[in-house]
């Protein structure tokens, strides 16, 4: 592994959230299709100093799936897969394969296979748009401040959450808040950004740590609702998206705001990053009281 990139103490950590995920693992594969071969995938991105963080669902399929649903390996795969004559037990015994699986999730944005089509490019839409307009990007730059994305649910399944019955039992399991905990506390986040109402109403009913205030809209576009907030008691300023910048608004529907503006145009990058700044403008508000 490339030293650089982790502190020795950051390295150690992330070795042992690695290995406790790898340990659960274990035990969701016997009532969950987990995708096969698929490492858990505790977070994407380059670990900095003041760095925001996204937190999602779980990682999907189609990062480590051909259309044919076989495995994508190798320079082709996006995320890690073990090599097939790896046993999950001794996966979490090997050294050197921890730490590739960690190298693999900080330089995730510099490779060519990360999911754009989730994340946007550089400079494009998607949630990208929005975290331009927030003031941060997933890609290296000298104008935003770094983005790192972790999921509530760090492995990836044949199916969509959605489709999974009984998905509450595993998305609000205590293993699965714990293991949330302590990767934050890893990638120590200057500010946090939930995507989805569910998982809003989800982290702020069932842990206390995600505090989130009375629900906002923008002005402009009424349909995108969002609430401000604090996490832990640090105070980390914590920002609950009603909506999935990367999803298109497919929650919304096709039909028009209040305003007469159709929801697919909310979708757009010029609209996206205008919404990004003026949540940004009400978390600064929110930082003067």
């Amino acid at each position: 592994m490339n030293r650089s990139l982790l502190s020795t103490c950051q390295l150690s950590m992330a070795k042992s959230l690695l290995k406790q995920a790898i340990h659960h693992q274990q035990e969701f594969e016997k009532s969950l299709e987990l995708i096969e071969r698929a490492a858990p995938v505790l977070w994407r991105g380059q670990i900095q100093s003041g760095n925001m963080v996204t937190i999602g669902t779980n990682p999907s399929a189609r990062e480590f799936l051909k259309s044919d649903q076989t495995l994508l390996e190798n320079e082709k795969a996006s995320l890690y897969v073990r090599d097939q004559d790896l046993t999950v037990a001794n996966y979490q015994k090997d050294e050197e394969q921890l730490e590739q699986t960690i190298e693999n999730y900080c330089t995730y944005f510099q490779r060519d296979t990360a999911y754009r089509r989730w994340f946007g490019k550089e400079n494009g839409g998607k949630l990208e748009a929005f975290m331009n307009g927030l003031g941060g990007s997933f890609y290296a730059s000298d104008q935003f401040t770094p983005v790192v994305h972790m999921d509530i649910f760090p492995y990836a399944t044949y199916k969509q959450m959605g489709q999974i019955p009984y998905k509450e039992k595993w998305l609000q399991s205590n293993e699965l808040n714990e293991l949330l905990r302590d990767t934050l506390r890893l990638l120590n986040p200057s500010l946090l950004v939930i995507l989805g109402k569910e998982h809003c109403q989800r982290l702020s009913e069932n842990d206390h740590l995600f505090s989130l205030k009375e629900i906002m809209f923008s002005t402009e576009y009424p349909d995108a609702r969002y609430q401000l907030g604090f996490y832990s008691d640090k105070k980390i300023p914590l920002i609950g998206l009603h909506y999935k910048p990367s999803e298109q608004f497919v929650a919304l529907g096709s039909k028009r705001d209040r305003n007469g503006v159709n929801h697919g145009t909310y979708g757009s990058r010029a609209v996206l990053y205008k919404l990004g700044q003026e949540v940004n403008e009400q978390l600064k508000s929110q930082e003067k009281r």
